[in-house]
């Protein structure tokens, strides 16, 4: 490779000359690989957090009373029926 004044650039001339486009390449792509490897966990988020709010709309079908909210009985057991236990 030939700068303006046609002659042979040293190496290390050439690893300055490349290594910003190098380094930005590989930082995108590892951006890019990251993204795509938290798909999954949020699809399971998304499934976990649907099952969990389809589970207290149908116990609180059964109208009981103080049991709405975090910590309380019918939340608990959502969560108990989503996770499998």
């Amino acid at each position: 490779m030939a700068d303006h004044n046609g002659r042979q650039l040293s190496t290390r001339e050439l690893v300055r000359a490349h290594a910003y486009p190098v380094f930005a390449a590989v930082a995108s792509f590892s951006l890019l690989a990251i993204a795509l490897l938290q798909v999954p966990q949020a699809v399971k988020t998304h499934r976990y957090n649907r099952c969990i709010d389809v589970q207290v709309s149908l116990r609180s079908a059964s109208n009981l009373k103080g049991q709405q909210g975090p910590g309380k009985l019918i939340y608990l057991k959502a969560v108990q029926h989503c996770e499998g236990l």
